[in-house]
């Protein structure tokens, strides 16, 4: 029945017919649903206005049964025609009826990491040199250990000078990293966080920041977004300097896309929008975008509390003042950061505040303001930015102006902060006649002598030759000289280079040819060759070598009648499931990957073949790119028949510098074929059930018997237990299975006997 709403209550009498219909909108079939008729006007339900998009007029609805329907006339611009013969309903719907479709361009999936393996790694990089008769040879050794807690690592530098041995503690830091947080924890040495004005200092300590690197999808700062309509199911392609980079599907309607993946900087993005019949729609929009900002919401931290360390590099454990240091930005806005940073120590205090700011069609404007406490007395700094930048044109200024009493982080007790320190580029890009920079930079000094430096640039690539650069740099405080340099390299195959380059100033004229070849990315052989001219006399031979545990070189030098000789190798050793493996130098994460009892199964990353497993079934998986999916999948091929395979393929997401096991669930099938008969002499019936009896991994599993009491079983053990059941009568035999090379062996005929069920 049907009830009249509230503002309809005096029609007491409302008479409506239902109608099954088959509803098209804007020429696409949509449902098959019932409609309502009443005095010459049609209702659609509620839900299926929803389920279509289509929204709500703002009328009262009539209820029938319980359910809302709404008169389509009421729905302005919206034209339907009925076919009562054919059933059908032809709605025409305008796209801004439609319920807005939002989508995101540049997407953002937060992925969690497994949990690191137990296991560890060592680095070494060992260099020897001989020269005038003397040998020195120096060593850097990596210790890293990680797993669900965490990766520590230590360095230590060997040094051997004149006979002198000495080795120092470089860092020694542990990290536990929260990809899901954005953060990091350190604990050991570190080096402190930096604004936009602070100094930055060594230290050991604590330390707690934001680490955007442990989600590499995350994209920190603003990107634009684009609104428009489609009458049709429609693609949107995104293309930006004629390439495209976003392709994405909408249904009819008004839609919004964020987040649109556009480079920094200023431009025009162009949106193609193509509905399913190939009418076009162009919408040229511009952007502005600076990875400076951070999206509105968006934290950026750095906190640290530790004591200074001193002569790092020279001394092992030489640390010195107690500091906290803290840096904090907010994106407040889309078009504004805004950031404070502190900086405190004993007898020294210094706090300040910065922001960065879009100007719409302008650039990006930045500013920062600071004051410090010190035995000095009380002393300010101010600066002041502003920069555009586009793919074609780029300029910019900054200045940064500082009282004489000063102080912060990185500056030394008794040095005074620079008077002011201004910077100023223009930077040209062209298609025809290459790439022009010019940039000027002046530091005032309270306390020595004020430098001024002119440079300028100019780049371009001559025809399929090689690339051409030039630039000039004029000192124009002090001794003021001017230093040109040309530089012409072009391209001899894939892995080989030559260069040519001239370096000029007042009193010395040098060039320098070059020959190179780069190793390649497996196994392979390079060298360099170097022969200087005019005021140089220095030639220089160098041949790299590169396997799959290592990278050598071997080189010579001749400089004013001098030579040298020098031969360097660094490698390293992952530690991992109980095994030892030889590899390259450990900088990432990596994974050991095993197929327990199969030897030379190819082991693919990204599709690309990277290793072969051992004859214990394991290989190193080097190079894994961190917090992120690196597929691995074995070759098939490589496994023998009689192979249970589960699973081909599996991701690994590992944390920095750790390691993943990744197991494969592959084991023998240990089957056979074999003929069962009964005590009669019979062979046994088709479709009797054999089961293995007994701990067996297989024995729940039901195995039927085919024409002739032919018998296939897996999973079989040295002795197996074997009970065979037709209808209610049940018989058994032993089953021995000698081990085998033949993937399906055949047994041979065995008795089944009776026992009782």
């Amino acid at each position: 029945m049907l009830t009249p709403s509230v503002s309809l209550a005096v029609d007491t009498a409302i008479a409506a017919d239902e109608i099954l219909l088959d509803v098209f909108i804007n020429q696409q079939r949509k449902d098959t649903v019932m409609l309502l008729r009443s005095k010459g006007r049609l209702f659609a339900g509620g839900e299926d206005l929803r389920r279509w998009r289509v929204r709500l007029p703002e009328t009262n609805p009539l209820t029938h049964y319980g359910e809302d329907f709404y008169a389509l006339d009421a729905l302005e611009a919206l034209t339907y025609r009925l076919d009562e013969s054919t059933q059908t309903l032809a709605m025409q719907v305008p796209p801004g009826l439609f319920d807005a479709t939002r989508l995101m361009g540049e997407e953002t999936r937060f992925s969690a990491p497994a949990l690191a393996s137990l296991g560890g790694f060592l680095n070494y990089d060992v260099t020897a040199n001989h020269a005038q008769g003397q040998t020195n040879t120096n060593g850097l050794l990596e210790l890293g250990g990680f797993g669900s807690w965490g990766t520590a690592q230590t360095s230590i530098l060997a040094l051997d000078l004149n006979g002198q041995a000495s080795a120092i503690r470089l860092d020694t830091t542990w990290t536990r990293d929260q990809p899901m947080q954005l953060n990091s924890f350190r604990f050991g040495d570190a080096t402190s966080g930096t604004s936009s004005w602070g100094g930055a200092v060594h230290f050991g300590g604590a330390q707690w920041a934001t680490n955007f690197s442990t989600q590499p999808s995350l994209i920190s700062f603003p990107l634009p977004g684009i609104s428009g309509e489609a009458a049709l199911p429609s693609t949107v392609d995104l293309y930006v300097d004629s390439a495209l980079r976003m392709r994405r599907q909408v249904p009819s309607g008004p839609f919004s896309i964020q987040d649109l993946p556009v480079p920094s900087g200023q431009g025009d993005a162009r949106i193609v929008v193509r509905d399913m019949l190939g009418r076009e729609q162009i919408i040229t929009q511009p952007f502005n975008t600076n990875s400076q900002l951070l999206k509105q919401g968006l934290h950026n931290y750095s906190y640290e509390v530790g004591f200074v360390r001193r002569n790092f590099g020279i001394d092992s454990n030489n640390y010195g003042r107690l500091v906290a240091v803290g840096t904090h930005r907010l994106g407040l806005t889309e078009q504004f950061t805004g950031e404070v940073h502190g900086e405190f120590l004993g007898n020294q205090q210094t706090l300040g505040l910065g922001g960065v700011l879009t100007l719409p069609s302008a650039g990006v404007l930045s500013g920062s303001f600071a004051a410090s406490h010190s035995d000095k007395g009380m002393g300010g700094l101010l600066g002041l930015g502003f920069r555009r930048q586009s793919r074609s044109f780029s300029f910019g200024v900054n200045t940064q102006i500082a009282s004489q009493r000063f102080v912060k982080l990185g500056m030394q007790p008794e040095a005074l902060a620079p008077r002011h320190i201004s910077q100023a580029f223009v930077n040209l890009s062209t298609t025809d006649y290459g790439a022009f920079s010019a940039r000027y930079t002046q530091q005032a000094f309270y306390d020595q002598e004020d430098k001024t430096i002119v440079s300028g640039s100019y780049a371009r690539k001559i025809g399929s030759l090689g690339n051409l650069s030039m630039s000039m740099m004029r000192f124009l405080s002090g001794n003021a000289e001017t230093v040109v340099s040309l530089n012409f390299s072009m391209l001899l195959g894939n892995r080989t280079n030559a260069n040519i380059s001239t370096t000029a100033k007042p009193g010395r004229e040098q060039a320098q040819l070059q020959l190179g070849r780069s190793v390649p990315a497996g196994n392979g052989v390079g060298y360099r060759l170097v022969a200087g001219a005019g005021d140089s006399d220095a030639r220089q031979a160098e041949l790299n070598m590169q396997n799959q545990v290592g990278n050598y070189s071997l080189g010579a030098s001749q400089t004013n009648g001098q030579t040298a000789f020098r031969g360097s190798a660094n490698g390293g050793i992952a530690f991992l499931g109980g095994s030892a493996f030889l590899s390259r130098r450990i900088t990432d994460s990596f994974a050991v990957v095993k197929v327990p009892g199969y030897s030379g199964v190819g082991i693919y990353a990204d599709n690309q073949l990277v290793a072969r497993t051992d004859t214990n079934g394991s290989a190193l998986l080097p190079r894994l790119r961190p917090y992120q999916k690196n597929t691995v999948r074995i070759e098939q091929a490589d496994l023998p028949m009689d192979a249970q395979i589960d699973a081909v393929q599996l991701d690994a997401v590992p944390y920095l510098r750790s390691g993943l096991l990744l197991k494969f669930p592959i084991k023998r099938s240990r089957g056979a074929l074999l003929t069962v008969v009964l005590e009669n002499g019979e062979p046994l019936p088709a479709g009797a059930q054999a089961q293995i009896i007994g701990d067996n991994v297989e024995q729940n599993k039901i195995f039927p018997a085919g024409m002739g009491g032919e018998l296939y079983l897996i999973g079989l053990a040295a002795s197996n237990r074997v009970r065979v059941t037709l209808l209610e009568q049940s018989c058994e035999f032993m089953l021995p299975f000698p081990e085998s090379t033949d993937p399906l062996p055949y047994l041979g005929i065995y008795t089944c006997t009776r026992v009782e069920p």
